[in-house]
Formats: structure tokens, sequence, C-alpha cells
């Protein structure tokens, strides 16, 4: 408040551009913003390691009221999450690559095999029912299975890492999903979708499932199966799956499974390696204008 008091231009200046949490009431605005998220005391919004994701949806909610911010997650650090992180309209959630987004121990189920894709709860998730213009970039999404949900049942739609609906304009880049007990990236009825230099590792179902999507890129991105496929292209118009790695912790299914009907969809320049069945897969597809082509395979069921 030194600052505004002073009234100088110089520091009028600094204090425009300086971040304003929500408490303080900054009135909307399409400039840019950055507003810190952090676990040693030092961010606009601070954490304790321990259901963060109540000071983390703040900032986000903050960023929903300011359209053009971006929400940055400090780290080194481990943010606990109990429920998910919802992502409003032009707004990136970006973190620091020492940062990880990790699932609570002892929470109740989140969905079940029985659950429609619209209540598939996930650690990730977006404001409403719709939204423009996501960003979700830089750190690790860790979904507890091996530590905290041993005995949950891979694939059977409990724990999400990413359930994204209704998004126009989403991009997801220099990401690591790890450690899941079902999809890592699960996204539907949505469009112009980038997805980028990702790593999923081990998750419990597929990597990337894009259900009714109409515009995906998936590229030059590394899927590590122990279930289902790494990318799994459900009714889709527009795809585009180029220059990714797919390969096998020991289990897993294909490297691109396609399924439903599928208009303009290209996959070239991939390596699919070690995999126990087919590099590509086709379940009751109605296919027009699907291009595989130059895709490097070996040793795949």
């Amino acid at each position: 408040m030194l600052k505004r008091q002073l009234g100088t231009l110089f520091l009028v200046t600094c204090f425009i551009l300086t971040t304003v949490p929500a408490s303080l009431g900054a009135a909307s605005t399409q400039s840019s913003k950055v507003i810190t998220v952090a676990g040693d005391g030092s961010g606009d919004y601070n954490v304790d390691g321990k259901a963060d994701d109540v000071e983390i949806n703040q900032a986000l909610e903050f960023a929903a009221n300011n359209p053009g911010t971006t929400v940055y997650l400090k780290g080194p650090f481990t943010y606990d999450i109990s429920d998910s992180l919802r992502i409003g309209s032009s707004t990136v959630l970006e973190g620091d690559s020492s940062v990880t987004i990790k699932l609570a121990k002892g929470l109740p189920l989140w969905g079940s095999r029985e659950s429609s894709i619209a209540e598939k709860k996930a650690m990730l998730m977006i404001r409403g029912s719709s939204a423009n213009d996501i960003t979700i970039r830089g750190f690790t999404v860790d979904g507890s299975q091996s530590d905290h949900y041993p005995n949950v049942r891979l694939g059977t739609s409990s724990y999400n890492m990413a359930t994204l609906i209704g998004v126009n304009g989403l991009t997801i880049q220099d990401m690591t999903f790890q450690n899941g007990c079902n999809d890592a990236m699960l996204i539907s009825k949505s469009s112009n979708v980038m997805i980028d230099t990702v790593t999923v590792n081990k998750c419990g179902h597929d990597g990337v499932y894009a259900y009714h999507v109409n515009g995906i890129t998936v590229k030059n991105s590394k899927f590590i199966n122990r279930t289902n496929s790494s990318v799994r292209f459900d009714s889709v118009t527009d795809g585009v799956m180029i220059n990714n790695e797919c390969t096998t912790s020991g289990g897993g299914y294909a490297g691109l499974e396609l399924q439903g009907t599928l208009k303009n969809i290209e996959a070239s320049g991939n390596y699919f390696h070690d995999l126990p069945f087919p590099a590509v897969v086709r379940i009751n597809t109605k296919e027009t204008n699907v291009n595989i082509h130059d895709n490097r395979i070996e040793n795949c069921g």
C-alpha cells in the first residue's frame, strides 16, 4: 500500500506490474498477470503441503475473474490435493519442473466403471460446463496409485488425472503424468486441442483418450503403457498423432487405438515398440481419410 500512497510515477508503474491477489480486489482486465502459489511463504497464495487444492483453487478463481492470468506454482514443492483443481477460461496453469501435484491419501472413491464421462472426476478439471483458451504446462501430475491407492483396480474410471470436457482451445505442454489409476488425459466434447512434449508414465487407462473431439494434435510425447493405449481417438475429426514414442512397462494395449467415426486422421513419424498388441488397433471404426504412414514399428504383438 505504501507504493500507492507515495504516488510517484515510478512506484505507480511498479504497482501496476506487481501481482495483486484476489483478496485485494483487483479489477478485471485483459492484461497479463502472474499470481504465485508457493509452499515457502513467498506466494500470493501460500500452502502448507496439506489440502493445497484450497489455495490453488482460490488462485484459479481469481484467474477466472481476470482473463489472461497465469497461476504459477512455485517449486520445488509437492502440492497435496484432496479435491479437483478447476481451471477457467483464458487461464494458464503453470508450474516449475520441480513441482508435483499429488493426489492425497485416504480419499473417497472418485468415479467407477459405471460412471459416465461427465461424472469422471479428476485432479484437473474445468470450471463450469465449458471453457475457452486454457493452457496447462510445466509440472508433474502424480496420481498416487502405487503409494496411496495400490488396491484400486486400474482402468475402472477411478481417480482420473485430467478430465477436460467442453473446452475450445486447450494446450497441454511440457507435462508429466505418472502413477495414475485411470486416464492421464480424458478430453471430450472439445476442439482445438494441442498436446505437446508430454510424458505419460504408467497411468491406469489411456494416456490420451479423445472422445468426440474436433481438432486434436498429439506430438513429441512419450507414452509408457501399463494398461490400455497410449492414444485413443474415438469419434474424432481432424486428429493428428505425430513424432511420439509409445512403449510399455510390461503391459497395456496399442500405441494408437482408433474407434467410432473418424474423419481426417493422420498418424506418422511415431515410434511404436515393445507393445504386447499391434501398434495400431481399430475397433468398430467408420473411417474417412485416415492416413497411417511412415511410422517405425518394432516388436509389437
